[in-house]
């Protein structure tokens, strides 16, 4: 069954970290000040290469909670992969609208990426430059860019819509053979990707992180 909107959180939210979590209370207010004021751009470019994984702290209505329900620390929301494009570097990703559920695979600058954000983290994983030069070209094809999002957060529909980790842990699986959300978290006996199943995995090395101080 296909949820809209919030309902689609809040299930989310349940599958990852149990009932109670639905009813947890709202989170820290973290501190206006702009990410990419504290964390420029100019200081992260140099370290940054295609291929690379980056996660963000939303500000959107369910950041909070999806960041609850990331596993590890529970502080990142959200994440893409980098690619270079024209105009710069590029996150592609798949999202969904906050008050429908619908969405879909999409390329924002990293800028664009990053605007409202609360932190943003970067993690490189272990591939060969030809395996990294897969992903990227993966990324750009019709068949990855047209993929729905998956609004039911669910791993067993075969690929025919995809949440967040689940589109990167597939689009890498795809390019190398390599799965990098080893192991999975889960709710009872069903499977899910978390944010944190990505980002601490031992599959990946940091390359930079930055977060924002809570008040």
């Amino acid at each position: 069954m296909r949820l809209s909107g919030l309902a689609a959180a809040a299930l989310l939210v349940t599958l990852v970290a149990g009932p109670a979590a639905s009813r947890a209370p709202a989170p820290a207010v973290l501190s206006p000040l702009a990410l990419l004021e504290a964390m420029p751009l100019a200081r992260m470019a140099p370290q940054l290469r295609e291929a690379d994984l980056v996660f963000r702290r939303g500000d959107g209505r369910w950041s909070g909670y999806f960041a609850g329900a990331s596993g590890g620390e529970g502080f990142f929301s959200h994440v893409g992969v980098l690619v270079r494009e024209a105009d710069g570097w590029h996150v592609v990703h798949t999202e969904a609208d906050e008050r429908t559920g619908v969405g879909g695979v999409r390329s924002d600058r990293l800028e664009d990426f990053l605007v409202g954000a609360h932190g943003v983290a970067v993690v490189r994983p272990r591939l060969s430059p030809a395996q990294a030069a897969e992903a990227v070209r993966l990324s750009a094809q019709p068949q990855w860019r047209s993929i729905p999002f998956d609004s039911a957060f669910r791993l067993d529909d075969e690929g025919r819509a995809m949440y967040c980790t689940e589109w990167v842990q597939a689009l890498v699986l795809a390019a190398t053979g390599e799965d990098i959300a080893r192991p999975r978290s889960y709710f009872g006996s069903r499977a899910i990707i978390s944010v944190d199943d990505l980002r601490l995995s031992a599959r990946v090395e940091p390359v930079l992180e930055h977060r924002l101080a809570a008040n």
